[in-house]
């Protein structure tokens, strides 16, 4: 009687343990259930109608979109587009929310995953502008706690690029963290006894735990958090008043559910801890504050236009040499023969797949945010296809 029970519980909790993973059958991907449409917030007005027509950018949008949507590109996504004379366009479709068939909407909360590296690497700007900091002296200048490397000493400049010979994970695994790091200087003790994987400024090797490094340097360096530090220094001067670090076990009103794109079905992802790498992927936001994000930049609003210039410089080919865009300092940087400079970063991490770009030779930002790791090719491609369509060639 005991071992039936004991293999009828076991079928329960196997059975409710499939259910809450797959938000029930019938919703994998979109079965039996219509898929929300592409919905728009419109303030998007070009002054100059002879160069690109304002009604066809919207429903060029939602049709761009919807097509997306109806070939299982996402579960939910949320896009935006600006350009400096004719404002924003904030477009969304699908599910947020699975099992409750909640739709997406333009002030939605979504993860943003890497798309936080440029962010910290302009707060390191900000740093150095003042003199805070020196690109080029070895790390323990600012933060003690790091050891130094048998293979050499790193330096900030290679942080923000990507040389420091600092692993990456070591899986997709690996990537998952359920530990909370109360600062990002307590988050290196998970990494910062590994030995370096080259010398320092020979190679280049992506890797968010680089990115932690600089966290725990700005918080030094600052005496701040690194929340009130880019609160204070990067998303209130942009107005950027949705955006925020996630913080586990937070209630978030309007916030996407987390995603897991495996074939055609979407599973609910784990909802991990990302206090390891706040200052590399752990920022929440908004397709709106996004483009806010871009605009500042734009604007000069973080940092000087000098600056900026240093950060997009990628004449060096360590990147290159893997098959990656060049890298400058948190930017991948893309020269296109028809459109001029792109400035950009990708994003992918559990329940998300993200891609951000400024067009700096047309001052012009696309966003993509969805809820769904796996699907970071398709973020990529519809950023692309959104940013397109405000682009003079």
């Amino acid at each position: 009687m005991k071992k039936r029970q004991l293999l009828l519980l076991i079928f329960l909790v196997l059975t409710i343990g499939v259910i809450w993973v797959i938000e029930p059958l019938t919703f994998n991907p979109f079965g039996q259930v219509e898929i929300p449409k592409a919905k728009s917030e419109n303030n998007f007005n070009c002054n100059n109608k002879n160069i690109i027509e304002t009604g066809k950018v919207e429903s060029d949008a939602n049709e761009i979109i919807n097509k997306h949507m109806a070939s299982n590109s996402f579960l939910g996504v949320a896009t935006g587009l600006y350009r400096e004379d004719c404002g924003h366009l904030i477009s969304g479709a699908g599910f947020t929310k699975k099992s409750k068939q909640e739709r997406t909407n333009s002030n939605k909360l979504w993860r943003i995953a890497s798309i936080t590296k440029p962010m910290t690497a302009i707060a390191i700007m900000q740093l150095f502008e003042k003199g805070l900091v020196d690109l080029d002296k070895p790390i323990q200048t600012y933060l003690p706690e790091f050891p130094k490397k048998v293979k050499g000493d790193i330096t900030i400049r290679h942080l923000l690029k990507h040389t420091s010979g600092i692993s990456h994970y070591s899986s997709k695994w690996d990537a998952m963290s359920f530990t909370y790091y109360p600062t990002l200087v307590s988050a290196l003790d998970a990494f910062k006894d590994k030995e370096l994987e080259f010398k320092p400024g020979t190679q280049y090797n992506y890797t968010s735990y680089g990115y932690t490094v600089l966290g725990a340097i700005i918080e030094k360096v600052s005496q701040m958090s690194f929340s009130d530090y880019m609160k204070k220094n990067i998303w209130d001067k942009a107005e950027m008043f949705h955006t925020s670090l996630e913080e586990k076990g937070q209630e978030y009103n309007n916030k996407s559910s987390l995603y897991i794109k495996l074939g055609s079905t979407y599973i609910k992802s784990p909802n991990t801890d990302l206090s390891i790498v706040y200052s590399a992927g752990g920022v929440q936001s908004t397709a709106e504050d996004l483009l806010k994000f871009g605009k500042a930049v734009l604007n000069n609003t973080f940092i000087d236009r000098a600056s900026l210039k240093m950060m997009i410089n990628a004449t060096d080919e360590l990147a290159t040499a893997k098959g990656e865009d060049p890298y400058g300092f948190g930017w991948a940087v893309y020269n296109d023969p028809n459109v001029g400079r792109i400035i950009q970063h990708g994003g992918a991490q559990p329940g998300a797949s993200t891609f951000f770009a400024i067009y700096l030779d047309q001052n012009v930002v696309s966003v993509v945010l969805s809820n769904s790791f796996g699907t970071r090719q398709s973020a990529f491609n519809l950023s692309r296809e959104i940013g397109n369509l405000a682009l003079i060639k």
